[in-house]
C-alpha cells in the first residue's frame, strides 16, 4: 500500500455521509447509489497522491462524485436510450448554483473582519450601508469602499475554493458576478 493513501481512510469517513445524500439525492436506485459510492471511494484512492494538495477536500470530493454519477447516466443513456443528458444536465446547474450559494457564508468568514463584518452584514442580512456607515464608525463612502473590497477578496476565494462549481455552470463573464 502506498503510505500516502493512508490517508483516504480517516478522509472517506468523514465525508462519507454527505457523498452518500449527495449520491442518493440524485440516484433513485439505492444498489447504482451505494456501487458509485465504492466507485467515488475507488478514485479517491487512484488520486490519493492529491490528497495533501487539496485546499478544499470536500469541494474535491464533491466534484468527483459529481463526474461518477455524470459517467453513469452516460452510461445508462447508451444501454437504455431512455435518459436524456439534458435533463440531468439541467437538474446539475441548479444544484451547482445551490453548491455556489452555500459556499458564501463560509467564505466571508475568511476573509479579514474588517471585510467579512460590513460585507455580511449588507449582502446576507440586508441591513442598508447607512446603517453600517455608522456602525463601523465610516463615511457612507468609505463604507462602500470596503465592501467592494470585500467583495472582490470574496469573488478570488470563490475561484480559490469553488472554481470547479464556476466552471461547470460556464460562468465566463465573472466580472459582473
Amino acid at each position: 500500500m502506498n503510505p500516502q493513501c493512508q490517508v483516504v481512510a480517516p478522509v472517506f469517513q468523514e465525508y462519507s455521509l454527505k457523498l452518500t445524500r449527495f449520491i442518493n439525492s440524485r440516484v433513485s436506485d439505492p444498489v447504482d447509489s451505494e456501487e458509485l459510492l465504492s466507485t467515488v471511494m475507488m478514485k479517491i484512492y487512484d488520486h490519493c497522491e492529491k490528497l495533501e494538495d487539496i485546499k478544499n477536500t470536500e469541494a474535491w470530493l464533491i466534484t468527483i462524485a459529481k463526474n461518477t454519477i455524470a459517467d453513469y447516466f452516460r452510461d445508462r443513456q447508451r444501454q437504455s436510450g431512455k435518459q436524456h443528458m439534458s435533463d440531468v444536465l439541467i437538474d446539475e446547474s441548479s444544484d451547482a448554483y445551490q453548491d455556489l450559494e452555500a459556499c458564501v457564508p463560509s467564505l466571508i468568514k475568511k476573509l479579514p473582519e474588517k471585510y467579512a463584518k460590513p460585507l455580511a452584514d449588507y449582502e446576507l442580512r440586508g441591513i442598508p450601508q447607512k446603517q453600517l456607515a455608522k456602525k463601523y464608525g465610516l463615511s457612507e463612502s468609505g463604507l462602500k469602499s470596503r465592501i467592494q473590497r470585500g467583495r472582490k477578496m470574496l469573488k478570488e476565494m470563490f475561484f480559490q475554493y469553488c472554481g470547479h462549481l464556476v466552471l461547470e455552470l460556464g460562468c465566463n463573464d465573472c466580472d459582473n458576478c
